[in-house]
């Protein structure tokens, strides 16, 4: 039975009644019942929807009087806009600019309404898609590149439902917040055939604060079926990233003076007669409103729309005198207003709501200005008394916002000493205690959920009504911001000020840190927490050490169990608090809130684990060739086979991935993650003149070509075009002014403009080896002013150092005793290099005395090294393991474990040496190099202990240390516990359930602990094991129970627990060099995968035995053959068999696709993309997975699924 190929299916969950059909065909079919696509796409479009444009549209029109055609439909026959609309060449993108107030955005909101009908906006049988977005400054969801791609998106999605399959992607999940993947997926959806045209229109580009550069460049480079609108400010920024747009055009609002000009005249007949309808006026009284309002508007709607806001508000009589009060221009009316405000009786109340409306960071809703500004007053008079304020503010359902950008401005600019008597400075600090005040109404389980395994999902679906906190989410987010201006604002020197705050903070945090957590959890913010935690950790706190221990311990808890907190909010007093270490502040001051559900607590350790976030990618090419931390942050930048990688390790909970979809043949990043060199190559058709009639008139060549991105403006800054010379290596300098790019006997030193400096000959310094078909790479290190350079080749012995400034070279082409060299690196503040080679020997090298010295040789096999910037420690790396070294003494200084870092590829440490990243073929570790380096000898054990779940999800044991307990998850009780002997203890554990009774094995290194959970009976069933899978099956009719493990020579034994006694033994069923990776009961049967260290999946084999008597039942010879990586270095894989071992589930690590087969019907079999994290058969028909149940109906030869 041998399955030699297998299909396919992209999504498990299809809705309704679809149905995925596999059989010996290998098709697959998808019936959809109408709206089927639009249910598949329902949970994206979900995290997608921070706003939908379309009811931003409609708020705008309602606020500014309603959308008047005669206002914009002049454009429609502008040069610019005819040339946009019929010229496909040159004509992809419009630019409205103009000065504030000129009705761009209502010149924008026309646009959209004259090319809807031609869209599927308008109807789903148009060929043509349009997507919108209006930014506005002080609403932090639309102020930002991120929030503007996602609603771009989410309008395409809306439209053309099929798109949804760029987003279905199991390892995004997670990054829907992340801007590098969103615009990603946004080319990858304009780039789709069954958008047609696409028309894509933005309003407001000055008012997006957050990377600017990025959405212009984006607008700027994307593909020619999307035509773009947008209006912005004039804004010489703008104007200069615009101007590498080769298809640009540009509409300025003052160069078409008479068009606007006759716009806002019909705006103010518009306005007017509405004044006249609504307030019954003569026909003299609405001539003389429209002479004014004409004579003084100066083509500025927002100075016209103001005016008509506060006549609105007079009585009829009161018209003329009021109408001869407003001054004209949008500041003299601003000023105005605030004279008005200024002359009222309740004065201090409007300045009070202005003040805080023009500070905080994002719009306030109704109940936290209420709450803010302890105001006597309901939410429904609310909007009558923001009406009050000058026209200075609006309402946006239930949010405060300002009437336009330039109101905000002014009272800033203008009324700052009539808004903020006691400074600037002084009012931030009073928002920051407002929002401690407010924060101190949090405590544990703020909602009421009780059980501590219940998922954020369901606790947000059980909040209580009123939200507890709807008052305090503003508060929750943005307290440590307020504290933070408050000290710029201090030091700035602007105000003679003396800002406060530590010991509020420290009060803050010791008392009320895990509710802020919790709370954060349940306003789907946490990462606020890192960035509010950093923030307040900077603060000047001279002599207050406890203070800045707590916020460090609190950093520790929120790195250590920011993944478990994120979806489980409750194991914050759980997990958060049981295995955090002994000697941790917020263990100590909290440990009272820990979860009551356990009879006793794990041993842990004193100290924090030194591993702080592992970030494992689930992408084949992840493979990193270098990395480095910026100089002056936190921020890491690596590159991969395919792109680059930066994360700021001490905000960031993952790192932004930029992927390149170019032929490129070598990256290099800058060390602060700015610029990115690429050598691409492209191939072009030229022609050849001179071939005969029977030559092809074109032939096909390509060319290599040098570029340095702006990865801030994703722009190209300068391109070259290469000859056909190799390039080993590329580096750009760690100070960033220079990039080294090395051929087969060339070093050229490009200056970043884009200019040589440089030319280096090498002479043949690597010497190509004719019987190597792979192309070597150059590696570089850099000397601390960067002024000396050395690079090798991996695996070979030679070394090249270069004097930069005066071009000198030195090599170690005469050393006859060194082996292949795996790392090298430059002493810091020296010209002395270090390297280690493959036999674990580091030396010393004084380049420029031309002296060699073995510095040390150690114990330990590794192949990285790195040497702290203080000089006085070093790190080594190999296997997985990390070797710490005293430089002074040259010795080991401490060894650390490192489970599942396999596959090497670099170490790099923070300048500040309190940060180390590890990077392997497939994952990132960060680690905390105070920890490493402290008298304490740190562990990682604990970092992986986990609860174990039994297949129907019922049970669940936790590993505590010194005893294990097994809990109901329906009933949240306890239903016993096993105390473990002491060698036990110590021992690296699996726990196992019986697929569907209650029966529990524990193995250790030592022996094989059953355990009945119905009589609470335990027993040892052998006590010659080693560490290794294990499988336990269910109680047979017989009385039989029987538990498999693999042994040391990597056969497979079989114990009869009844008996105790081993029954046999099934050896590996092609050569000694397999193993049992992965073991399964079904009924009768035994499930092995059988796999070879040497290879990958291609010749693994799974066989199916007869418990009984050994013989095999069944075999499907490769079944990893579409595995990418190899299964013995596979991370937690998973093998699931049916009750009756009719089906068999394979996944090699949670998170992957699973591939399923029919053992019955000759192996036929699938490949399930959807992203399980947890899955198994409850019987022979249904699949259960964390992402819900999905029917298996044999039918034949072909297996059904479908959502049930």
């Amino acid at each position: 039975m041998e399955n030699p190929t297998s299909n396919t299916v992209q999504a498990l969950n299809a809705s309704g009644s679809s149905r995925v059909h596999v059989g010996n065909s290998y098709s697959i079919t998808h019936h959809h019942n109408k709206g089927s696509e639009h249910d598949g796409a329902e949970k994206h479009l979900n995290a997608l929807r921070s706003t939908d444009p379309r009811d931003d549209k409609a708020r705008i029109e309602q606020t500014n009087g309603g959308l008047l055609k005669d206002s914009y439909v002049w454009i429609l026959k502008s040069p610019e806009f005819m040339t946009w609309r019929d010229d496909t060449e040159n004509g992809r993108l419009l630019w409205i600019r103009g000065d504030p107030g000129k009705g761009k955005t209502m010149l924008l909101c026309g646009l959209i309404d004259v090319l809807r009908p031609s869209t599927k906006l308008a109807s789903a049988q148009k060929c043509n898609t349009m997507s919108f977005f209006f930014c506005q400054a002080t609403n932090s969801g639309l102020n930002n590149y991120t929030a503007i791609l996602k609603g771009l998106i989410y309008l395409l999605v809306i439209q053309h439902p099929a798109a949804v399959s760029h987003l279905d992607d199991k390892q995004d999940k997670d990054h829907w917040n992340h801007k590098v993947f969103l615009e990603g997926i946004f080319r990858k959806i304009l780039e789709d055939p069954g958008l047609g045209e696409t028309f894509l229109l933005v309003d407001a580009l000055d008012e997006c604060v957050e990377d600017l550069p990025l959405l212009l460049a984006l607008i700027s480079s994307t593909s020619s079926r999307a035509k773009w609108i947008a209006t912005s400010r004039n804004r010489c920024e703008i104007e200069e990233l615009f101007g590498e747009a080769s298809s640009k055009l540009a509409l300025s609002l003052e160069l078409h003076e008479g068009s606007v000009s006759r716009a806002v005249n019909n705006y103010i007949s518009y306005r007017t007669r509405q004044l006249a309808e609504r307030k019954k006026l003569k026909k003299s009284a609405l001539q003389q409103i429209h002479d004014h309002l004409s004579q003084h508007a100066h083509g500025t709607f927002l100075w016209v729309a103001l005016v008509c806001q506060r006549l609105e508000r007079c009585r009829a009589w009161e018209i003329p005198d009021q109408l001869s009060q407003f001054p004209q221009g949008l500041n003299q009316l601003y000023a105005k207003m605030m004279e008005q405000i200024h002359n009222s009786d309740s004065c201090d109340l409007y300045i009070r709501i202005l003040a805080v409306a023009s500070t905080v960071f994002r719009p306030l809703t109704f109940a936290e200005l209420i709450a803010m500004e302890s105001l006597d007053i309901d939410e429904e008079t609310l909007p009558d008394l923001i009406a009050e304020c000058g026209s200075f503010l609006t309402t946006k359902e239930s949010s405060i916002v300002f009437i336009h950008q330039s109101a905000k401005d002014f009272l800033l600019m203008e009324s700052s000493t009539v808004l903020f008597k006691s400074g600037l400075a002084h009012h931030q600090y009073a928002l920051f205690q407002r929002c401690i005040a407010l924060l101190q109404s949090l405590h544990p389980d703020i909602y009421g959920l009780v059980h501590p395994g219940i998922s954020l999902k369901d606790a947000l679906r059980n909040c209580p009504d009123p939200d507890p906190l709807e008052k305090i989410k503003y508060s929750c987010v943005f307290w440590a911001d307020h504290i933070q201006e408050a000290h710029k604002l201090s030091i700035q020197g602007k105000e003679n000020s003396n800002i406060a705050g530590i010991e509020t903070v420290h009060d803050f945090i010791n008392e009320k840190f895990l509710f802020w957590l919790e709370a954060l959890v349940l306003c789907q913010n946490l990462p606020a927490a890192l960035k509010a935690l950093e923030s307040v950790g900077n603060l000047p706190a001279q002599g207050q050490g406890s203070y800045k221990a707590l916020i460090k311990d609190a950093l520790k808890f929120s790195h250590y169990f920011w993944f478990t907190i994120q979806n489980y909010p409750l194991q914050i007093y759980a997990s958060g608090l049981l295995f955090s270490p002994n000697d941790s502040l917020i263990r100590r001051r909290f440990k009272q809130y820990t979860s009551g559900i356990f009879s006793k607590g794990p041993k842990v350790d004193d100290k924090w684990s030194p591993v702080r976030r592992i970030f494992e990618s689930p992408h084949d090419d992840f493979y990193i060739e270098t990395m480095t931390f910026a100089p002056t942050s936190q921020m890491l930048v690596a590159t991969t086979l395919t792109g680059v990688l930066r994360w700021d390790v001490s905000q960031e909970p993952m790192p932004d991935v930029i992927k390149r979809k170019i032929r490129r043949r070598r990256f290099a990043a800058s060390s602060d993650g700015k610029w990115l060199a690429i050598i691409v190559f492209h191939f072009k058709s030229s022609s050849d003149s001179e071939s005969d009639s029977e030559s092809p008139s074109y032939l096909c060549r390509h060319e290599y070509e040098l570029q340095l991105r702006d990865l801030t403006s994703n722009r190209t800054i300068w391109r070259q075009v290469l000859d056909n010379s190799q390039v080993l290596g590329m580096a750009i300098s760690p100070d960033n002014q220079y990039l080294l790019v090395c051929y087969e006997s060339l070093l050229v030193m490009y200056d970043i403009s884009g200019g040589i400096r440089r030319r280096c000959p090498l002479e043949e310094a690597f010497p190509h080896s004719s019987s190597s078909k792979k192309v070597a790479e150059i590696y570089f290190s850099f000397s601390s002013d960067c002024s000396w350079v050395a690079f090798h080749m991996q695996g070979r012995p030679r070394i090249v150092v270069l004097n930069l400034r005066t071009g000198k070279r030195y090599n170690n082409a005469e050393w006859k005793y060194i082996s292949p060299i795996n790392d090298i690196n430059f002493v810091p503040g020296t010209n002395l290099l270090m390297f280690c080679d493959i036999a674990d020997n580091i030396y010393l090298w004084n380049v420029i005395q031309q002296k060699c010295e073995l510095w040390s040789h150690i114990e330990y096999s590794f192949s990285r090294l790195a040497i702290s910037h203080s000089d006085s420690w070093m790190i080594l790396g190999g296997k997985d393991r990390l070797i710490i070294c005293d430089r002074t003494c040259r010795c080991v200084r401490r060894v650390i474990d490192l489970p599942y870092l396999r596959g090497w590829q670099g170490i790099a440490i923070s300048f500040d040496d309190e940060t180390i990243a590890c990077g392997s073929e497939r994952a990132l570790w960060i680690l905390d190099a105070n920890i490493l380096l402290s008298n304490e000898q740190p562990t990682t054990q604990n970092a992986h202990r986990k609860f174990h779940i039994s297949d129907n999800g019922q049970l669940i044991a936790y590993d505590l240390g010194p005893n294990i307990e097994v809990w109901d998850s329906l009933t949240s009780e306890m239903m016993c516990s096993l105390d473990m002997d002491d060698a036990n203890q110590l021992s690296t554990r699996t726990i196992t359930f019986s697929p569907t009774d209650r029966y529990v094995i524990v193995s250790g290194q030592q022996s094989i602990i059953g355990w009945d959970l119905v009589d609470e009976r335990s027993q040892t069933v052998s006590r010659d094991f080693y560490s290794g899978p294990i499988a336990v099956s269910d109680k047979r009719l017989s009385g039989d129970r029987w538990v498999a493990a693999r042994e040391s020579k990597r056969g497979i034994s079989l114990w009869n627990v009844t008996t105790e006694r081993r029954e046999r033994t099934l050896r590996q069923p092609h050569n000694q060099s397999q193993f049992a990776l992965l073991i399964a009961f079904a009924s009768n049967s035994l499930g092995v995968l059988w796999c070879t260290d040497e290879d990958s999946g291609r010749n693994s084999v799974f066989l199916l035995y007869n418990v009984e008597t050994g013989e095999k039942t069944s075999q499907i010879n490769s079944p990893y053959h579409h595995t990418p990586r190899y299964l013995h270095e596979a991370e937690d894989p998973r093998l699931k068999l049916s009750s009756s071992g009719t089906f068999l589930m394979i996944q090699s690590r949670p998170g992957y696709r699973s591939f399923l087969w029919n053992l019955s019907t000759d192996g036929n079999g699938i490949v399930i993309c959807n992203s399980f994290l947890h899955f198994s058969f409850l019987d022979d028909s249904t699949l259960s997975t964390d992402q819900g149940q999905a029917e298996i109906e044999p039918r034949g030869p072909t297996v059904h699924i479908h959502d049930r």
